[in-house]
């Protein structure tokens, strides 16, 4: 599952991107987030089987908490920003490379500074690197 996981990740972000790109601009942009989500849970549905826990459904339905509510907004921003990028002339090739950019350096500061990951020199250098890369994407002679 080391390596599986990964894959499912970038296959997932890959068709996520394609797929959120191609929706037709005339559907209302919040229409569209909550048919998504309609269909995330008739699938997710169908995938509790293939991922039987101990205790059971219920037990793990009593867990929830806001973290949901904070991922469900957080996930409402990502759709939302993402649809609306690309309807306003962002290319598939370089609207996300930027926005990750961004967000995995703020994810970093994140770490440092809240949960108390510990930056190497290489990561800072990636940054530093990254962030040049994103200046050269948008660079226009």
């Amino acid at each position: 599952m080391f390596y599986i996981a990964p894959v499912i990740a970038i296959v997932g972000a890959v068709s996520y991107h394609y797929f959120i790109r191609r929706i037709p601009a005339s559907i209302n942009p919040i229409v569209a987030v909550m048919a998504i989500y309609v269909c995330v849970v008739i699938l997710g549905a169908t995938l509790i089987p293939f991922f039987l826990s101990e205790g059971g459904l219920v037990k793990h339905v009593r867990q929830l908490n806001w973290i949901q509510i904070a991922v469900a907004i957080s996930v409402i921003m990502l759709e939302l920003g993402f649809i609306l990028m690309y309807r306003n002339g962002w290319n598939i090739s370089t609207g996300n490379l930027v926005t990750s950019v961004f967000a995995n350096t703020a994810l970093l500061a994140i770490g440092a500074l809240l949960i108390g990951e510990k930056p190497t020199p290489t990561n800072l250098l990636g940054v530093f690197i990254c962030i040049i890369g994103v200046a050269m994407i948008g660079y226009r002679p």
